[in-house]
């Protein structure tokens, strides 16, 4: 081959890539789901994980035709149910109750993202990377389940994301809350046909979460299996 033709084949080459490149462009889509959660908790009997939801748009940007970055805005409902919560903290023992624990977040996922195509209409994505979570809602209840407190009630509710309640019957502040803002890590698999949408993910909280004014040494990092379906604009 002669460097006039190769030089032809380069052109060619060039052309078809740069076309290609073109033809890439981002997507939108929306998604809702159902959240499993629960919560990684260093001073507690045990946990219990708690139903919830998410739902908001999904935003893809591919940088080729297998990579891609993955991102978008969501509602998510997490928490968890903690059985003796912070009980090291209490002489001579502590009581047998409950935290139930709701947090409405605003989260942003920004994944890195590989595409199999598997035929023409089918297609699944792998995407790995952090989350960042702002919570803007939601109540913490403490049950006991047993006995009472001295005004004989059971049951004490405050802001997951507030100062909590301050008991004046008992000299007690009923106040394990957490910090808004929650990062962690990602992964999920889409899988797409026909620009509908079968997604199921993992998040991880890495940043322990509790207030420690209010319960110091503590630690609370949230964890969800999510399981959702979406479309693509």
């Amino acid at each position: 081959m002669n460097l006039k033709n190769l030089l032809f084949v380069g052109v060619l080459l060039f052309a078809n890539s740069n076309l290609s490149a073109q033809t890439l462009s981002p997507r939108f889509g929306i998604k809702a789901g159902f959240n499993l959660s629960n919560a990684t908790v260093n001073d507690a009997r045990g946990t219990d994980s708690k139903a919830g939801y998410h739902i908001g748009g999904t935003f893809e940007h591919p940088l080729s035709e297998r990579f891609l970055i993955q991102s978008g805005l969501f509602f998510s409902a997490k928490g968890s149910k903690v059985h003796v919560l912070n009980g090291s903290h209490y002489i001579p023992s502590p009581p047998d109750d409950t935290h139930t624990f709701n947090e409405l977040y605003l989260m942003l996922p920004i994944y890195g993202a590989y595409k199999l195509n598997v035929t023409n209409d089918f297609n699944i994505t792998f995407g790995v990377g952090p989350y960042f979570g702002y919570g803007i809602g939601g109540k913490t209840k403490q049950k006991l389940n047993s006995g009472s407190w001295i005004d004989g009630i059971t049951e004490i509710e405050w802001e997951t994301f507030g100062n909590g309640v301050y008991d004046q019957s008992r000299d007690w502040l009923h106040g394990t809350t957490l910090k808004r803002l929650d990062i962690g890590a990602g992964a999920n698999i889409d899988f797409e046909y026909h620009k509908f949408v079968l997604s199921v993910g993992y998040e991880q909280g890495l940043r322990n979460i509790a207030v420690q004014e209010n319960a110091p040494g503590l630690s609370y990092r949230n964890n969800v299996v999510q399981v959702s379906i979406g479309y693509k604009l």
